[in-house]
């Protein structure tokens, strides 16, 4: 037999809809897997992604779905700041098709299931993973089956919570489906998706991942990895890149190696950005993502305090961080570091010593900080969330309300968390130099910044300044004559060699020679920060802190030019 099926998310918290991209951004793999199961066991499955329509949109657009699917079932992947529009939507299925089977999936579901249950008694809830389940499910309400043969669920009988066998974790990945990734491109979409593996080991106290994966990393063989890349750039040929958000990627250094090796062994051409640890990172495993095209990689501290990634069980040093970043110090990979506001322990003295920690970071190699530094939310399943009920901050009832996602106020308040934001942007964010406390912060960081901006392949807040002021500077400095290297002072015409390390080796160097016939210095800088010339570059920092400084004395507005400029769609 065969079900109708509707699987759908609904949509975020308001204040989150604003983060979103609509082109490119997150979708939801695992939405993606269930309808590809539900699919190759004979279901018929309608899908919606609705995390960026309004409460009354997603509501109205599942309705109209399990009208015109004519629907037995319909499904929810439910996480905690989709909450709301959910329950709306159930509410109204229940109104409107009082026969219909209603399925609940996701984190928060798993966490808390009893409170929903209790409130939708006529749901049935999927607990952790749901591939198996869910088609043991269904064939349950086919046959008429008894749900407390169905492992993996909580459903309510006679007022009273049943809760089934645990389903074990699927040990086999490879024995699922490709995901359908089909179900959320759309012609403008270049950004996919891929998970190589599920779990992670650790317990950081504002982590719910191990209420689902119960600390155990399973994964996918590096063949069949590679074989859904190669079927996803096949059905979707505009995918530029590739984001691989495994909880913990480098769990297994051999096993990514292998799949970059693939990756080059099948000549497949596209870039790839991927998360994890900071250890373990080897030097293998960082050549073997250059080989493999990886363009980004983002490390988590989360905190450049010891004492709060302590406190939180980060399981990493200050140190580990430092030798994380330095093995991509000579690498075309660009690296991100995730930090958050409001740890327990967070204070001002913390939040500078992040600040100080991270500038180091930014000495060994470039990075961006950006306003997306993340504060502390409080999620259920986390200790953050148990802390915070200690604290009478709130109760498990304030999930069933319609609240957004709370900051974790047991320590800070709102005006806390946004004057320690505007410490770490002062500190850290190139967008910062333009005001003359970022300036005096960052005045060490200005030639990483520069170069940085002219080699990213991302976008960041401040770049389109930053590349506006050097040449306004060096235009500045050259008419007014207080720069001493012209292109009129160099042979004519100029033969530079410079040598290179090729991506992916360690014993392979490439020279490359560039000819330049009458160049200006404002048209030679960026040359001169790809081959390191620092006759040049010396020049360029000190034309643009000379810029800066003069710009602050005279008060006249001049800079409001550059940190004004609209910086594009940030991507990754």
């Amino acid at each position: 037999m065969a079900s109708r099926l509707v699987l759908a998310t609904c949509g975020l918290a308001e204040h989150w809809l604003k983060t979103l991209d609509p082109v490119d951004g997150h979708y939801p793999l695992g939405l993606a897997m269930l309808h590809a199961v539900a699919d190759r066991a004979g279901h018929q499955v309608e899908t919606l992604y609705l995390v960026g329509e309004t409460e009354p949109v997603s509501t109205a657009k599942v309705l109209d779905a399990v009208r015109r699917h004519d629907a037995q079932v319909l499904g929810f992947s439910v996480i905690t700041d989709n909450r709301v529009a959910t329950f709306r939507a159930i509410e109204a299925a229940r109104t409107r098709f009082p026969d219909l089977r209603i399925i609940l999936g996701g984190v928060h579901v798993t966490v808390m299931h009893e409170q929903i249950l209790k409130r939708y008694p006529e749901t049935v809830a999927v607990l952790g993973e749901g591939e198996v389940t869910l088609i043991d499910l269904l064939d349950a309400f086919e046959t008429g089956r008894d749900l407390a043969t169905v492992a993996g669920i909580a459903f309510m009988r006679d007022g009273e919570l049943v809760k089934t066998a645990c389903r074990p974790l699927i040990e086999d990945l490879d024995s699922l489906p490709p995901p359908r990734h089909d179900l959320f491109y759309t012609p403008q979409r270049t950004v996919g998706q891929l998970l190589t593996s599920r779990g992670c080991p650790f317990k950081c106290s504002f982590c719910v991942l191990d209420a689902t994966s119960q600390r155990k990393v399973r994964a996918r063989s590096p063949e069949k990895v590679v074989d859904e890349i190669e079927l996803l750039l096949t059905r979707q040929p505009q995918t530029e890149f590739i984001h691989i958000y495994d909880d913990q990627f480098f769990a297994d250094n051999k096993r990514v190696i292998a799949i970059c090796d693939e990756i080059v062994r099948r000549g497949i051409q596209c870039r790839f950005v991927c998360q994890g640890r900071v250890k373990p990172i080897s030097r293998e495993l960082v050549l073997a993502l250059e080989r493999a095209n990886f363009v980004t990689v983002t490390l988590g501290l989360e905190s450049g305090s010891q004492a709060i990634l302590d406190k939180c069980h980060k399981k990493i040093t200050r140190q580990d961080v430092e030798r994380a970043v330095a093995l991509f110090a000579d690498s075309p990979i660009e690296i991100a570091v995730l930090l958050i506001i409001g740890l327990p322990g967070e204070t001002l003295a913390t939040v500078l010593e992040t600040a100080e920690t991270c500038r180091s970071l930014q000495g060994i190699k470039y990075h961006a900080y950006d306003s997306r530094i993340q504060d502390l939310f409080i999620y259920p399943g986390t200790e953050i969330y148990e802390i915070a009920k200690a604290a009478g901050q709130l109760d498990d009832d304030f999930w069933l309300g319609d609240g957004d996602c709370p900051r974790f106020h047991a320590e800070l308040r709102d005006p806390e968390y946004t004057v320690f934001r505007e410490v770490l942007l002062t500190q850290l964010s190139a967008s910062r130099i333009f005001a003359p406390g970022g300036f005096v912060a960052q005045r060490g960081m200005i030639g990483g910044i520069i170069r940085f901006a002219l080699q990213s392949s991302t976008m960041f807040e401040g770049r389109e300044g930053v590349l506006k002021l050097v040449t306004t500077a060096l235009d500045t400095m050259l008419n007014d004559g207080r720069l001493r290297i012209t292109a009129e002072t160099l042979p004519q015409p100029l033969d530079i060699f410079s040598a290179h390390r090729k991506p992916g080796g360690d014993s392979e160097v490439v020279l490359k020679a560039d000819r330049f016939d009458a160049l200006r210095l404002v048209e030679l800088f960026p040359l001169a920060y790809l081959h390191g010339w620092t006759a040049i570059t010396d020049q360029v920092e000190r034309a643009v802190s000379t810029y800066l400084e003069e710009a602050f004395a005279s008060g006249d507005g001049r800079l409001n030019a550059f940190h004004s400029l609209p910086e594009g769609r940030l991507r990754f």
